[in-house]
C-alpha cells in the first residue's frame, strides 16, 4: 500500500446543531489518519457556535487541528467550501455535509482510492435508510464486503473529496450558487475538463436527505435562483433529464439498492 497523502475536511453549517454534533462525534470517533478539520459556521441562529465550541476542545485533546470560521452572514455552501478550503493543507480535501455519519476507517479508503485511480474526486456511497447507531457499523461492513473493490463514474456531492489541485484548476466553487445547483455547476464543469469522479463500493456514509435545508431560514427562492443561474450560465436546463422516464425508473432502482445496502 502506497504511502497515504495529506487531507484535510470542511465542514459548512447552518444551524441544525444535532446535526453537527452526531457528524462532528462520527468524525472524531472513526478518522484513522487527517487529523484537520475547518468548520464555516454560515451565521447559525441556534446553539451551533456552542457546539461548534466544545467539539474544538475535544478534536484538539486528541491532536487535531481544529478551525472555526464563523460568518457573520449566510454567505451560502459554495462560498462557505471556498473559505474552509483556502483555510486547509494537503493534496486532497474533502467537502462534507455536516447531516451525515461516517463509517470507521473512512478517511483511508478515500485517500487510498482517489490516489490508486488517479481521481479528482471520489466519494462514498451514502445510504439513506433509517439511522440506528447500533446497526450502522454492521451494515457498513455488509456493504462493504458486497462491493470491495467496485467503482462507478456516479457524482454524488455528500461527502466530495478532491484531489485539491483539480478542485483548484476548474475554479472551485461558482460562488453566485447560494446552496442550490453549486455542485450540478461544479460536474459540469469537470465533465468539460475530462476530469475522473468516481463514487467507491468501499466505503459508506449514512445521509440525512437534505437535512441541512430544513431550517426554515433560507431564502423562498433559492433553488429557483440555481436553477436560473444554471440555465443562464450553460444553456441548457439540467433537470431535463431527471425528468425522463428512464432516468425516474434508474432513481428509483437505485433508491431501492439503496434501502438494501446494495451498490
Amino acid at each position: 500500500m502506497n504511502q497515504l497523502a495529506k487531507a484535510a475536511i470542511v465542514i459548512p453549517v447552518f444551524n441544525q446543531f444535532q446535526l453537527t454534533e452526531r457528524c462532528l462525534q462520527s468524525l472524531l470517533e472513526n478518522t484513522s489518519s487527517i487529523r484537520e478539520v475547518v468548520v464555516v459556521d454560515n451565521a447559525s441562529r441556534d446553539q451551533t457556535p456552542e457546539v461548534l465550541l466544545r467539539f474544538k476542545n475535544e478534536f484538539e485533546n486528541q491532536g487535531w487541528v481544529f478551525q472555526i470560521i464563523q460568518n457573520s452572514e449566510n454567505r451560502g455552501f459554495g462560498r462557505a467550501c471556498n473559505q474552509g478550503v483556502r483555510a486547509t493543507r494537503g493534496e486532497f480535501v474533502g467537502i462534507l455535509n455536516n447531516d451525515t455519519w461516517l463509517m470507521k476507517d473512512w478517511d483511508q479508503v478515500l485517500i487510498q482510492r482517489a490516489q490508486d485511480l488517479n481521481a479528482d474526486m471520489v466519494a462514498p456511497f451514502a445510504y439513506e435508510g433509517f439511522f440506528d447507531l447500533e446497526i450502522l457499523p454492521q451494515k457498513a461492513h455488509r456493504f462493504i464486503r458486497r462491493n470491495h473493490g467496485k467503482f462507478a463514474p456516479i457524482w454524488s456531492s455528500i461527502l466530495m473529496f478532491f484531489r485539491r489541485s483539480s478542485f483548484e484548476k476548474i475554479g472551485m466553487f461558482d460562488e453566485r450558487f447560494f446552496v442550490t445547483y453549486e455542485d450540478t455547476d461544479l460536474r459540469e464543469r469537470m465533465k468539460r475538463a475530462g476530469m475522473k469522479y468516481y463514487e467507491l463500493g468501499d466505503c459508506l456514509i449514512w445521509h440525512f436527505s437534505k437535512g441541512t435545508r430544513e431550517s426554515g431560514l433560507l431564502p423562498p427562492d433559492y433553488e429557483i435562483e440555481g436553477k436560473r443561474l444554471f440555465i443562464e450560465k450553460w444553456q441548457f436546463d439540467p433537470a431535463i433529464n431527471e425528468k425522463q422516464s428512464s432516468e425516474r425508473w434508474r432513481r428509483r432502482l437505485r433508491r431501492w439498492r439503496n434501502h438494501w445496502g446494495l451498490y
